[in-house]
């Protein structure tokens, strides 16, 4: 198993060319919807490493007191920018321009992620079965994926 990352959810935020009195740590993380953000400056903990260890161990009480999305829930809740309606399914335009013209292509387009960890890609193009039929193509192909990772 990988170690965890010990400055992960934790990045420095330092503007140049000023005083260091906005300097600090900024921990900011997720869990089910709910966005966690918190500030420990540099001055308020008497200096970058103080600042940094109060900055862990408030990501660490969070990591216990919260419990972090799985995998599978990730994967059945759509994003708000998600069009499509269905998790793993995207529209795709392709240009190709060819000396002075310029050509588009639309293209249903289905993700998952296969049993081994690996990102698995189908697309349906929309010229070639009309739209519904390409959606609804990308959309079996994505539950084929997903079902065949989880076996």
């Amino acid at each position: 198993m990988a170690r965890k990352n010990p400055r992960r959810n934790i990045s420095r935020i330092q503007q140049r060319g000023r005083s260091n009195k906005s300097a600090g740590w900024m921990v900011r993380m997720q869990r089910h919807n709910e966005r966690i953000c918190r500030f420990f400056g540099d001055a308020a903990h008497g200096g970058t490493r103080a600042s940094l260890q109060a900055a862990k161990e408030f990501r660490d009480d969070m990591e216990n007191l919260t419990r972090k999305m799985s995998t599978e829930e990730k994967s059945k809740s759509p994003s708000t920018r998600n069009k499509s309606g269905v998790v793993g399914v995207r529209l795709h335009r392709q240009k190709d321009i060819r000396g002075q013209y310029e050509y588009q292509y639309w293209y249903w387009v289905a993700q998952w992620i296969d049993g081994r960890g690996r990102r698995r890609t189908r697309s349906f193009s929309i010229h070639a079965h009309g739209d519904e039929k390409a959606w609804r193509l990308a959309c079996q192909a994505r539950r084929n994926g997903v079902a065949s990772a989880h076996r």
